[in-house]
């Protein structure tokens, strides 16, 4: 995938599309106070919208209701220097709509854009063992358990069950 262009999904529920620079609002209220401004915001998508290269896919989908239009959340995947490269997978979604299939939903779609459009042969997740919500959606995904990996989290090492789904 050759830098980041405009991508739309549609599921039954769901829109999922990249970031364009009027999302900088949305990105501020998703991100839970990860930025202070929409500057700061529009700065962040700006990065994403820029960082892919050959062979290190990163794409941000922002998760919309299709019936309400309201964004609920993120999936994403990108090349991860903590997992030595491996293109990982890694979701949110805001609190009010955990727990009714929306990240499955939207999780799904965005792996098989990652297998069919963006041509990865594998993807990787890394999960924290007490986030037992998150280890089903993996698991519904197909991802297989493959062991523990320490990866950097916040300015330390951390302990993450690491997952592995193989394009077949």
């Amino acid at each position: 995938m050759q830098g980041n262009k405009y991508i739309e999904i549609t599921t039954a529920r769901l829109l999922l599309r990249t970031l364009t620079e009027s999302d900088a609002a949305i990105v501020r209220r998703i991100g839970e106070g990860e930025y202070e401004t929409d500057e700061a915001a529009l700065e962040w998508i700006r990065w994403v919208n820029s960082k892919t290269e050959p062979g290190k896919p990163r794409v941000m989908f922002y998760i919309w209701l299709t019936q309400t239009g309201q964004c609920i959340g993120r999936v994403y995947f990108h090349s991860k220097p903590e997992l030595d490269g491996e293109v990982e997978i890694g979701y949110g979604i805001t609190e009010e709509y955990r727990n009714q299939g929306y990240v499955t939903e939207a999780a799904t779609a965005a792996v098989q854009f990652a297998f069919e459009q963006a041509g990865q042969m594998v993807l990787s997740a890394i999960i924290m063992s007490e986030n037992i919500s998150s280890r089903r959606v993996i698991e519904k995904l197909g991802f297989s358990y493959e062991g523990v990996r320490m990866v950097w989290d916040n300015g330390e090492k951390c302990e993450f069950d690491y997952f592995k789904l193989y394009n077949s």
